[in-house]
């Protein structure tokens, strides 16, 4: 499964304003959209959208090497930075999916497409009919993810499910150079394809348009159209068994010991790490969540932390905008750029 994923923009250029104008009504309930009529505004509008959407790594290593030693690098993605995804409020303006028309008067479509070839957005473009030369040629030469023809009754149909799998696709590719996360024991829960199936059941069921990688504590932050934020703490057999063994090095309350010790207990302690602290004696009650199997690869334990009073303003500062907030401020202008 991916790292992480948010709803995006999918931008239309078109010289002809009355298929601008129906866009955003049709497709409205499969993805966020703008519409420009002039090719050279919306280039610039991708050119500058391309700034902000590179995700920054760092190259770390694993544990200190003796002299000599080579280095065992590993890519670590910052929780700060993944935090600092989730607060940005231009992240739903972000497009991901052009839809261009190939017959406008200023520049061809293919024509304007040749200027963002470099540009990691998906690209649609419309022709006016089945098999032109033009756009297969584009397709060919790997300009274009597919072309339509803009006169197919069946459309609409096929556009929105094209939308929805380009969109996926996008963030695919964006986020590749984070691809050894997933080979991290703590984190490789997001290439088992049980974990995947559970997280789909759970987003379905809260209504979980975004989310969020969690390196450390491993786990994932959903978020749902209103703001609501759950995180769901994934633990491995190991880090189960590492949360016991500090707990008791370190002297935990009896208590404390009997749940981990019983397997079905996950803690979220305000650390690094999430394990229990000294400080946290009197209190390591409220970070003890109750946890479930999740079997695939390995037996994964969950434990899921919802809490009303918890949505991303209050979890990552007044600055951050949920979806319907966003929704809410380009009211009247949504398709507009």
């Amino acid at each position: 499964m991916l790292p992480l994923y948010h709803p995006t923009t999918c931008l239309v250029i078109d010289d002809d304003r009355l298929y601008l104008d129906s866009f955003d009504y049709n497709y409205a309930d499969v993805t966020l959209c703008a519409t420009e009529h002039r090719p050279e505004q919306a280039i610039q509008r991708l050119l500058k959208d391309a700034e902000r959407t590179g995700l920054r790594i760092e190259e770390a290593n694993r544990a200190p090497v003796d002299e000599g030693e080579a280095a065992d690098p590993v890519i670590r993605l910052p929780a700060s930075r993944i935090a600092a995804m989730a607060r940005d409020p231009a992240r739903f303006s972000r497009v991901s999916v052009v839809v261009v028309d190939f017959a406008m008067p200023s520049m061809t479509g293919v024509e304007l497409l040749q200027k963002i070839k470099h540009l990691p957005v998906k690209k649609v473009l419309l022709t006016g009919k089945t098999g032109d030369s033009t756009a297969v040629a584009a397709f060919n030469e790997g300009l274009i993810n597919l072309f339509l023809v803009k006169q197919d009754p069946d459309l609409p149909e096929k556009l929105r499910r094209i939308i929805r799998e380009l969109q996926v696709a996008y963030f695919r590719d964006i986020t590749a150079p984070l691809e050894p996360i997933a080979k991290l024991e703590d984190t490789a829960f997001l290439d088992d394809p049980g974990i995947a199936s559970w997280y789909h059941t759970l987003a379905e069921r809260i209504g979980a348009v975004e989310h969020y990688l969690l390196p450390s504590p491993p786990g994932l932050m959903l978020v749902d159209e209103a703001g609501q934020v759950t995180i769901a703490w994934i633990n491995n057999p190991d880090r189960m068994r590492a949360q016991l063994e500090i707990a008791i090095d370190i002297g935990a309350p009896a208590a404390l010991l009997k749940e981990l010790r019983a397997g079905n207990t996950i803690l979220t302690c305000p650390t690094p790490t999430g394990f229990y602290e000294e400080q946290y004696e009197l209190d390591w009650r409220k970070y003890a969540l109750p946890c479930e199997e999740i079997r695939g690869n390995t037996l994964w334990k969950v434990a899921i932390q919802r809490d009303r009073a918890l949505c991303l303003s209050r979890a990552l500062g007044l600055s951050a905008v949920s979806l319907r907030q966003y929704r809410q401020s380009q009211a009247g202008g949504v398709c507009e750029i």
